[in-house]
């Protein structure tokens, strides 16, 4: 390993942390002796000029997330909500959950995965949409990555990064969970449409149009979704209410849900998906709080080799 190579390591200030998983423009670090992760922006140290403005851009969008994050928490939690503890001007601390549904239906044919619990994922997902929606809140970036499991396999949304208010412009979304051309305002219209997406991925183990490698594949699937020429549904169990999402015909995700119960009322749907007691989130929040508190000194020393990000722009105020 050179010693430029060496020096190019991730921008992390929480020592004794574990790295477990990056997303698109943060990382997850596990802390330690406890079921809580932290998330920070993606930050390489030494890192070049043009490298540090797209940091300072991904902070921004945690920063962002956290601010969803806050207002979620003001309400009562919602089972299928990834926890959230507590936050700090460059980090957020959530409940550790050990999958995601990207990973589990990648494992499908190894471990398979029942009628009646891809329902319950399906039905999960548009419950925690639908909670959103009531708040006027969309995801904006809903797919199988971005859906966590806990440890018996319910559903924990997460990563809130792209969430807008009903009306805000949609800035970024994935392909194929997202339809180019569509009307790119945060409402029921592009959620429901990754929605749709998600059910297809989770009832055919595959995304829309299989994965995509080359720059040519990429533009067939481009062009299909322009065109609006989707993958047949037709033998797909709830294949109509893909469709029904794939053109924008509900009125709210609410309807998408209400569609989802009457497709599956016959089915055995597991629906124990619990969130955190009081008791379990105030001892989370001491343990981030006891963390954070072994940690200053090392904060001030990062803080200090950051500033060419902004004055300021690492400083750890702590939220809860």
């Amino acid at each position: 390993m050179t010693p430029r190579s060496k020096q190019r390591k991730l921008f992390n200030p929480f020592r004794g942390t574990v790295y477990h998983n990056r997303g698109g423009y943060g990382h997850i670090f596990r802390v330690p002796e406890t079921a809580i992760v932290v998330k920070i922006a993606h930050r390489v140290v030494n890192s070049t000029a043009r490298e540090e403005a797209r940091a300072a851009e991904n902070l921004e969008i945690l920063r962002r997330e956290r601010v969803v994050y806050e207002a979620l928490a003001t309400k009562s939690p919602h089972p299928n909500i990834v926890h959230y503890f507590l936050s700090t001007d460059i980090a957020i601390f959530l409940k550790f959950e050990p999958d995601n549904l990207e990973r589990r239906l990648s494992r499908h044919l190894e471990t398979p995965i029942s009628e009646e619990w891809q329902f319950c994922w399906i039905q999960e997902i548009a419950s925690a949409a639908t909670w959103l929606e009531t708040l006027d809140y969309f995801h904006g970036d809903l797919r199988p990555e971005n859906i966590l499991l806990d440890e018996t396999e319910h559903v924990k949304v997460c990563d809130f990064g792209r969430t807008q208010k009903r009306g805000c412009k949609v800035e970024v979304a994935t392909y194929p969970f997202y339809r180019p051309g569509m009307d790119a305002v945060a409402g029921p219209l592009h959620e429901q449409f990754a929605i749709g997406s998600c059910i297809y991925t989770i009832r055919t183990g595959e995304v829309p149009y299989g994965q995509y490698e080359t720059p040519e594949e990429f533009k067939l699937m481009y062009d299909a979704l322009v065109q609006g020429k989707f993958p047949p549904v037709d033998d797909v169990v709830l294949g109509e209410i893909i469709r029904t999402c794939w053109h924008a015909e509900y009125a709210s995700i609410a309807d998408v849900e209400a569609a989802i119960k009457q497709a599956v009322r016959t089915m055995d749907v597991d629906s124990s998906a619990t969130s955190l007691s009081w008791e379990e989130h105030d001892s989370g929040v001491r343990q981030c709080r006891e963390f954070l508190g072994t940690q200053e000194q090392e904060h001030k020393v990062c803080i200090a080799s950051s500033t060419v990000l902004a004055m300021g722009t690492w400083a750890p105020s702590v939220r809860k």
